[in-house]
């Protein structure tokens, strides 16, 4: 009887736990997916059941090819800059060459610390064509012309957004890579340099293939939550200029805040949840499954 008691035990501790996660999230998600499935409207809450119509007009419509499109472009840029990044700050924090690296690190967890929305005016007050000091430096250099408006164009726009976003972002890659860097055994760097080996076979033979798994690991939760962004987006242009800067969550904001379609707005979400596991699971598994491969 005491047996079952203790078996028993850790599960009950657990299942509270569950009950609040069911409330909070999974329960909204299930309502989200059967929204979905409905015509349901803030001006007309007497929703019914219209089956996959709001999918059909969401294919057709034309206007969720535009958001994703964006929303590849913004995620694109976004991770090949925060990657690049990252990666630099971390191998600099990890060389014995540079001195006060305590002071640099307290100055790079500046940007993560402070929220999205607040980086969101920052960087617009930056930019902003009559006083920022961003925006000056930018015309000094002859990098744009007098009078040149960023947010009232498209890519520039689009790239303003991108900086924003990775000037928050890339502390977390670049902490976690030096984690990872500092785990390398002292005896393999040495047996490296007495091999002969020059630092760019170190960086390409020893380092990366070490640093290989959290990269991927931290890039794929640095996919999702740029995907997911949307404060930075709202605050700094507000999808605009003409949408070029509309990603799917300022998308569905619009729907369903703006023109109250809820079910509209649900079905976008289910589209770009299906669109976004696909990817990461893609990202995760296909590398393992040709490794495999390439094994046999």
């Amino acid at each position: 009887m005491k047996s079952k008691k203790k078996t028993l035990f850790p599960y009950l501790l657990v299942i509270p736990g569950i009950i609040v996660l069911g409330l909070i999230i999974f329960f909204p998600f299930i309502r989200n997916v059967l929204y979905s499935f409905t015509d349901y409207q803030l001006t007309n809450p007497d929703y019914e059941f219209v089956g996959i119509e709001n999918y059909i007009r969401a294919v057709t419509k034309g206007n969720l090819f535009a958001a994703l499109k964006n929303s590849f472009v913004w995620v694109s840029l976004n991770i090949v800059l925060m990657m690049a990044l990252g990666m630099l700050a971390a191998f600099l924090q990890n060389s014995k060459h540079i001195k006060g690296v305590l002071v640099f690190q307290v100055f790079l967890l500046l940007p993560w610390v402070i929220p999205e929305a607040v980086t969101g005016y920052i960087w617009k007050l930056l930019l902003n064509y009559e006083t920022g000091i961003y925006y000056q430096l930018l015309q000094f250099f002859h990098i744009i012309p007098e009078k040149y408006d960023i947010f009232a164009n498209d890519f520039p726009a689009m790239l303003s957004c991108v900086m924003a976003n990775v000037w928050r972002s890339f502390p977390i890659i670049a902490m976690t890579v030096l984690a990872k860097l500092r785990s390398i055994q002292i005896d393999q760097l040495e047996a490296a340099v007495l091999d002969g080996a020059g630092r760019k076979d170190i960086f390409f033979f020893l380092e990366l293939p070490h640093i290989k798994p959290v990269l991927l690991s931290v890039g794929t939760l640095c996919f999702v939550w740029t995907f997911n962004s949307f404060g930075i987006i709202d605050i700094m242009t507000g999808g605009g200029p003409a949408k070029a800067t509309e990603t799917l969550p300022v998308f569905l904001q619009r729907e369903a805040f703006q023109y109250y379609d809820y079910s509209g707005a649900s079905t976008y979400a289910v589209i770009g949840l299906v669109i976004l596991v696909t990817i990461v699971l893609g990202a995760t598994f296909l590398p393992r499954i040709l490794g495999k491969w390439n094994e046999e």
